[in-house]
């Protein structure tokens, strides 16, 4: 479903017993898998992966307990027989859990993704976002609930860790609902799928690529059906069923119009203005934008350097350049001290006269500000611009009617990218540098994106 629709709504209400009263059944353990943001007592990644499992965890926590209690000889409420009894019934709750051997098991999942047993000790909040992501999707399958709900799990993920995810939600036993912009995910592990439009659910039982056939002949047929519904009623009376009917069947075309332009003309570029120094026909390719020369870079009050050599790049006004390496690589340092918003420890990098630069971060979006709307975001970095103009493009982005005069601090993440990816796209930059843009964008704005680059 799009941005706004209700996924991560779902998740949680599944998640904290929301949906109890329609039904949902409560027998069933569920664990709603996001990224991690902080931990609050700053534990380990092993203690984050045993907290992950909620019986386990506090079974432990009882058993330490009650041998307290029967080591000072406090006999309590049920006396000393009684916490016997109940120690005797919680060894074996962790037997049936195979307590013994829990972290065993952790370590198992953890090493594949590059924790070994000295990274297993360090803090969770000292991790990049795609090491939390890690951790998270290891805490998920280690509690192994009955329902394992996934939000965007690929989000910061290298490609060896995608392949690792894909790999255990293929053997995972229980049910699993994922919601992610990976195509090749959805292709590969997902059997049905759950289709999500103005607050109505409509299922499909089949696979992602049938799915997708299936879906656009229908909205095709439908659009035909409403049109010549509309050619056959021209004078009907507005106010009668028929009537009521015609004028749902118009904003329905209207939107599904909209949609078809949205996608394909989403994320546009005007042309870029011409460089200071440079001749009209001067080639792209000898238009230096950023030049790094001999640059290695460390954080203050670390002795770890990010890059060991001496690194030099340059990128042009025809550079198409990916960025590649494992998760805690350097790739976001890397593109930090390519736009300036880090300097680098030696070297220089130095960036032509005038030029201008679109930068989306990982975290680009947290910087906005959540108590403003769109609109108020939009009129304040371009000042000089027309309101209309700011709404046209806004709408453009898929932030329509209501939404741009609604405070950010209630959007979803793929909704906070497209007002970030409005910004960006309002002036032309003559460099556009991306760090995980689809993270949170829907697979309609993610081919919007690829077209538009």
């Amino acid at each position: 479903g799009g941005h706004g629709c209700g996924k991560s709504s779902l998740f949680k209400a599944m998640a904290n017993g929301d949906l109890l009263k329609q039904g949902f059944p409560k027998h069933m353990s569920v664990v709603h898998q996001q990224e991690i943001e902080t931990s609050p007592a700053n534990g380990t990644i092993m203690e984050t992966v045993m907290e992950a499992h909620p019986l386990l965890y506090t079974l432990r926590i009882c058993k330490k307990k009650l041998q307290e209690a029967i080591a000072s000889g406090a006999k309590g409420a049920f006396g000393m027989d009684g916490l016997t009894e109940n120690l005797k019934f919680v060894d074996f709750e962790l037997t049936m859990l195979k307590s013994d051997t829990a972290e065993e098991r952790a370590a198992r999942m953890l090493l594949p993704l590059g924790f070994d047993a000295a990274a297993q000790q360090k803090p969770v909040n000292s991790l990049s976002g795609g090491l939390r992501m890690r951790v998270s999707l290891v805490c998920g399958f280690f509690a192994q609930p009955d329902l394992l709900l996934l939000d965007e799990p690929t989000n910061h993920l290298d490609f060896p860790s995608v392949l690792w995810l894909e790999g255990r939600l293929r053997s995972y036993r229980g049910s699993f609902i994922v919601v992610t912009h990976d195509r090749d995910l959805l292709e590969n592990v997902c059997n049905s799928v759950m289709y999500i439009e103005e607050k109505e659910i409509t299922y499909y039982k089949m696979g992602w690529a049938r799915y997708e056939q299936v879906r656009e002949k229908q909205e095709a047929q439908k659009y035909k059906d409403c049109e010549k519904f509309i050619q056959m009623n021209r004078n009907i009376d507005p106010f009668s069923p028929k009537g009521r009917v015609m004028r749902k069947y118009r904003e329905w075309m209207d939107h599904y119009h909209k949609h078809k332009v949205a996608v394909g003309d989403m994320f546009t570029f005007p042309a870029p203005k011409k460089l200071k120094g440079y001749a009209e026909d001067t080639p792209k390719d000898e238009i230096k934008l950023i030049t790094m020369k001999d640059v290695t870079f460390k954080y203050p009050g670390t002795d770890a350097m990010i890059f060991k050599k001496k690194t030099n790049v340059e990128i042009t006004l025809d550079s198409r350049m990916g960025v590649m390496g494992p998760n805690g690589a350097g790739k976001s340092t890397f593109l930090k001290l390519l736009s300036g918003r880090l300097s680098p420890t030696t070297g220089t990098v130095t960036r032509a006269e005038g030029f201008k630069l679109a930068y989306f971060g990982q975290h680009t979006a947290e910087e906005l500000d959540m108590e403003t709307t769109p609109i108020e975001h939009m009129i304040k970095m371009f000042p000089k611009a027309s309101e209309g103009k700011m709404r046209a493009h806004l709408e453009k982005a898929g932030i329509r009617g209501e939404m741009g005069e609604t405070p950010m601090e209630g959007f979803s993440g793929g909704q906070k990218s497209r007002v970030i990816f409005a910004q960006l796209t309002y002036k032309c930059p003559h460099l556009l540098i991306l760090d995980e843009p689809t993270n949170f964008l829907d697979l309609e704005s993610v081919d919007s994106l690829i077209t538009a680059c």
